[in-house]
Formats: C-alpha cells, structure tokens, sequence
C-alpha cells in the first residue's frame, strides 16, 4: 500500500524476512519457497541484515500463476 494524505504507509519499502512473509499472508517456508527459492522475489544483503522489496514482492504476487 502506497502513502497518501489520508492513509500513511502501513508497510517500508524493504522488508525483513519476517515482515515480508506477513506482507502476504502466507507462512515463513512458503514464502522462501514460492518466492525466494523461485527468483520472483530477491534477497538483497544490506548492512542491516537481508532486506526484500516491498514492489518485487507485490509484483510477484500479481504474476503468481505465470
């Protein structure tokens, strides 16, 4: 969900692992497996830890079935 004037942003643009499956709403191990393991979605290490991108993940989401 983007930021409007009336709805700020519920969820940062990159992700921790536990967030991003939440994003979704589907377990820790389907999102690794679906998403991670497939290449839909990429891991990218940041100082802080592995981070994922809220848009790739939304993106995959809309092309689950392809």
């Amino acid at each position: 969900m983007t930021e409007t004037a009336k709805h700020p942003q519920l969820w940062p643009k990159w992700l921790k692992r536990n967030e991003a499956h939440k994003y979704i709403s589907v377990a820790d191990n389907t999102f690794i497996k679906r998403y991670v393991n497939t290449g839909k979605v990429k891991a990218y290490p940041t100082e802080h830890g592995i981070r994922y991108d809220r848009d790739e993940i939304d993106e995959a989401v809309r092309h689950y079935y392809d």
